[in-house]
């Protein structure tokens, strides 16, 4: 029997996605596998969004060499796929002099790695860098290249850049179990359905252990950790760079920095928890990431917005597991944890050199490969003529759906019709933030779901926030009431 597919990618997250957007290059037929409704549905949507340089790596890690690579690939990938990226620079913070040694042995660490750094303990000079820091920072370790980015905008862009060079995207897709059948898997979803291929990459997250025990792989172990953040209002705490806390054997710390769209954030902490699905925040997680925040800065507490939290998926082996599984043809990419979006690019890199020298693949390059995504046109990106101008053509860039974000219904109208199609209003939310300003959605969602339904052919009772049985509308009211009293009468 004929195999559906050369490649399996099971998860769409950062490195899913950017390892089936590096394969897409090739004559290969891709299966991406995402259980959830959309990409970037896992720890991809939920982490802080640094482009990290290296740092505080161990000596000889894949963290160390895959984070130092993949710095430098976003400078080649960002601006094919038109993905906004800005190199802030980093600091890390010493506030007494055994944080001023540690981030000296840190400066010889990365001197030694040929990473840009700089030492500084003049207060003139630290305030010139960032001015919001406290005075009782002393000392700092400035990495100027670190950055920041949108997370699931990367994804995303990942993911519409290799659907557009005919991988096949298999969305809401939970992996039930996994047969070997001579020399193909056979992938089952809990719904049914079956997709073959030669070869499985497992991307899975905090379910790449779980994903592994289906071929009998059975090497690691996946340790959910929580990371809870709060999240500050646009230009309540103008940033210019990233802030550290002094880092631990255990952690980078408690961050304070700021996002490409002008809000800040304090997070994550880091809890080892049971629960893969526990990402819930608490009272004393959100406690504790104000106390580490107010040790850099002074926080503007009634700017807060909103908070959320992240799992991420550590292993015993404290270090990324990127490589051949005893199970041939059976590819991990797992235990991600931080610095992986940093390193998503490399490890694709790396995945692609698997491919090749181990699974003996002979990747013969397409000859209409499409190398670059044009960026979605924003009402905030343009002028006053230009807008003007796509009015005339088009009324609904007048109609402003969240004022929050300036987003039109003609743009929320384009989502609906993309390579990826948004479906429900949280799909929207991630590519055009209505509904991540101030009013968190609360006037924007209803006019959202309209635009959903009206696009999609979907009564307001199908439309979910995330998917699955999220849905926002239960029944209509008229036919509760009747329920009600109907049952009022029994």
């Amino acid at each position: 029997m004929k195999m559906d597919y050369d490649i399996a990618i099971i998860g769409a997250g950062c490195v899913g996605t950017s390892i089936a957007q590096r394969l897409a290059k090739y004559n290969l037929k891709i299966a991406l596998i995402e259980k959830d409704a959309d990409v970037a549905m896992g720890t991809s949507k939920a982490n802080s969004g640094i482009i990290h340089q290296g740092y505080f790596t161990a000596k000889g890690s894949l963290k160390e060499s895959l984070s130092l690579r993949g710095n430098e690939l976003f400078d080649e990938i960002c601006p094919q796929l038109g993905v906004d990226y800005k190199r802030t620079g980093a600091l890390f913070c010493a506030t007494n002099q055994n944080e001023v040694k540690t981030l000296q042995g840190e400066l010889t660490k990365s001197i030694n790695r040929n990473v840009e750094v700089e030492f500084i303990d003049d207060p003139i000079k630290i305030k010139e860098l960032e001015p919001n820091l406290k005075n009782e920072v002393i000392a700092v370790l400035h990495f100027p290249t670190a950055g920041i980015i949108v997370p699931w905008e990367l994804t995303i862009a990942l993911a519409e850049n290799s659907v557009a060079n005919g991988v096949k995207l298999f969305l809401e897709y939970n992996v039930g179990f996994i047969k070997r059948e001579a020399d193909e898997f056979s992938i089952h979803s809990t719904d049914g359905r079956k997709i073959t291929a030669r070869t499985i990459i497992n991307a899975a997250g905090i379910y790449s252990d779980k994903i592994a025990k289906m071929v009998g792989d059975e090497s690691f172990n996946i340790i959910p950790r929580r990371g809870e953040y709060i999240m500050f209002d646009k230009n309540s705490l103008p940033l210019k760079k990233i802030l550290f806390p002094c880092p631990t054997v255990v952690s980078k710390g408690i961050v304070v920095g700021p996002t490409l769209h002008g809000n800040f954030y304090v997070g994550p902490n880091a809890d080892e928890i049971n629960d893969v699905e526990g990402n819930q925040t608490t009272t004393e997680g959100l406690n504790e990431i104000l106390t580490g925040g107010m040790k850099l800065v002074d926080l503007p507490f009634r700017k807060h917005i909103t908070n959320f939290a992240g799992i991420r998926a550590s292993t015993l082996r404290h270090d990324f597991i990127v490589e051949l599984s005893s199970v041939t043809n059976f590819i991990h990419a797992a235990g991600i944890d931080s610095p992986g979006l940093s390193s998503c690019l490399a490890i694709a890199e790396k995945v692609e050199t698997i491919i090749k020298n181990e699974c003996k693949y002979v990747l013969v390059e397409k000859d209409n490969y499409i190398a670059t995504r044009k960026k979605q046109v924003r009402y905030a990106d343009l002028s006053e003529a230009q807008l003007a101008k796509k009015i005339e053509e088009n009324p609904q860039w007048g109609n402003m759906i969240c004022r929050c974000e300036l987003v039109t219904e003609a743009e929320i109208v384009k989502s609906c019709h993309t390579l990826i199609p948004c479906t429900n209003t949280d799909m929207v939310k991630r590519r055009l933030r209505p509904g991540m300003g101030r009013c968190q959605g609360g006037f924007c969602q209803a006019k959202i779901m309209k635009i959903i339904s009206r696009e999609c052919e979907m009564i307001y009772e199908q439309i979910t926030k995330t998917g699955g049985d999220s849905q926002v509308v239960f029944k209509r009211s008229k036919n509760l009431n009747s329920e009600i009293y109907q049952g009022e009468n029994l």
